[in-house]
């Protein structure tokens, strides 16, 4: 019944243990097929709402910053809402893309309906794909707030990968075959956007050790040790779900 969510920083190798602890365990890998499955339901193309997760990450620092803090989504119920107004379709999207009330109006007359997710659907869509997919059990599930949608379940393992910046860039470098800089400015763009979509969605710091069952740093620990340390983790969680309460 293995269900582990993995929050990772960019380049700290968090993918790579993910991946092979699902194929250690033989567990089903989501990550962008959260997405695709997102896209699905709503009806627009995956770009889309990879964009719009982006957007929201950005939006979530600059509110950050600013001092403001949002309101936070509705409990999610699954569906998309087609009797949203007008009005709430232009000020959410003035809010997530900074862009004026004539624009956004401008924008949603132009665009087809299907093109438009609305923030608050977009939530209530991944939280169902996530729990529809750990309910089948044997789940490998990478990011998008997993461990905050499954944080009640106890059978579910919550993992973070991290490293020291240094680190993370290094392995940039030599993954994607990029100088110091670009790299630098690559992991720095994926901290702020994986921070804000937590603070934006979830109003928690994702770095929080609290949110975790097991929080790894790879600047010492071999990819291998890790994956070992996950699988081990994994399987005692397994173990003490099949004893039950003790007296």
């Amino acid at each position: 019944m293995a269900v582990i969510t993995i929050s990772r920083q960019r380049g700290s190798m968090g993918s790579y243990i993910a991946l092979e602890v699902a194929r250690e365990l033989n567990l089903r890998y989501l990550d962008r097929e959260i997405l695709q499955s997102v896209a699905r339901e709503a009806g627009v193309d995956a770009e889309a709402v990879e964009a719009l997760e982006a957007r929201a990450g950005r939006l979530a620092r600059t509110l950050h910053i600013l001092g403001a803090r949002p309101k936070l989504p509705a409990v999610a119920s699954a569906s998309i809402r087609s009797e949203e107004s007008q009005e709430e379709r232009v000020q959410e999207l003035m809010m997530l893309e900074g862009v004026s009330q004539e624009v956004a109006l401008a924008r949603l007359r132009s665009a087809p309906t299907s093109d438009y997710v609305p923030q608050r659907d977009y939530l209530d869509l991944t939280t169902s794909v996530i729990l529809e997919q750990a309910a089948q059990g044997k789940a490998m599930i990478v990011g998008r707030g997993g461990q905050m949608i499954l944080r009640d379940k106890p059978d579910v393992l919550h993992v973070q990968v991290i490293a020291r910046f240094e680190t993370r860039v290094y392995n940039v470098i030599e993954r994607e075959e990029v100088k110091w800089r670009e790299a630098a400015h690559r992991v720095r763009q994926s901290d702020e956007q994986r921070a804000g979509y937590m603070r934006r969605f979830y109003n928690v710091d994702w770095l929080d050790s609290s949110l975790y069952d097991l929080v790894i740093s790879t600047d010492k620990i071999p990819i291998e040790v890790a994956v070992d340390t996950v699988i081990r983790a994994a399987s005692a969680l397994g173990s003490k779900e099949l004893q039950g309460p003790q007296d």
